[in-house]
């Protein structure tokens, strides 16, 4: 798995850390002190995935953050962002620029790590889906003159990854059947029959025909139909609640793990 990561970080220390202790597990490591330094070498380097702190010179990592979501070729580059300040405004800010992830320093190296590998895994299983039967369904339709558009059906890797420690192994596979199934019969209720892939770093994908538009409205119907599947799954006290609460045996406080939900994405014409 290991691939190249770009750190950015005003810090040396942090920087050389980082460097050495990546290094250490694989992966390649190129380095940048500010923002601005930060975007040219993700337009250079093509990084897998980028750590970056939030209070940089020049160009602060939101801003470096939004630009990177926002363009075509970097838009599924992972980012982890790293800052000082965890109070709920500032993990908002983080969350609301596109950042994947958004760890507190000081922290774990052995966290930050796997974290890098939970990341990399969901862009591979993206880019091995778009090199699958969806893309093989798309290109049929098109060869017929048909309109259609691949949609991924987006889900938290961690709320699953909770939803298996809490209810089980057995649980966890009757989920996925679920979803499957309840993604098939929409689509046969459609009159759009196709394959549905399911991955457990990304969640599903499906072919819709039509414009994006068109696609788009009706992604959102078949969101809400395996939200109803997901919400279904659960206890009342947790389906009540809306999370999962957990206690970090580390610092002792009590995390709060969303629920399974769906979001719908569709797939850019140039990923396709």
């Amino acid at each position: 798995m290991p691939g190249k990561i770009l750190v950015a970080d005003d810090s040396p220390n942090i920087r050389e850390i980082l460097k050495i202790s990546l290094e250490g597990d694989g992966y390649t490591v190129v380095v940048a002190e500010d923002g601005e330094q930060a975007l040219a070498l993700a337009a250079k380097e093509n990084p897998d995935l980028l750590i970056m702190d939030v209070m940089m010179p020049k160009v602060n990592g939101f801003q470096v953050c939004r630009r990177m979501k926002s363009d075509g070729a970097t838009h599924d580059v992972p980012v982890i962002m790293l800052s000082a300040k965890s109070g709920q405004q500032d993990v908002h800010w983080g969350k609301d620029c596109g950042a994947d992830e958004y760890m507190t320093k000081p922290f774990s190296t052995k966290e930050l790590v796997k974290t890098i590998e939970r990341l990399l895994k969901v862009r591979q299983e993206r880019q091995a889906t778009l090199a699958s039967g969806v893309v093989e369904e798309l290109s049929q339709r098109r060869a017929r003159g048909e309109a259609g558009q691949i949609v991924q059906l987006e889900w938290d890797p961690r709320a699953l990854d909770m939803f298996r420690k809490k209810y089980g192994e057995f649980k966890y596979s009757e989920a996925h059947k679920q979803f499957r199934d309840a993604a098939a019969l929409f689509l046969r209720d459609q009159g759009d029959p196709g394959p549905v892939e399911l991955h457990d770093a990304s969640g599903l994908t499906v072919v819709l025909r039509g414009t994006a538009a068109e696609a788009k409205k009706v992604a959102a119907k078949l969101a809400k139909r395996l939200n109803e599947v997901a919400a279904g799954l659960y206890v009342v006290a947790d389906r009540d609640r809306g999370h999962i609460p957990f206690r970090d045996p580390r610092n002792a406080q009590e995390e709060k793990f969303p629920l399974l939900t769906f979001s719908p994405r569709i797939v850019p014409e140039k990923a396709a």
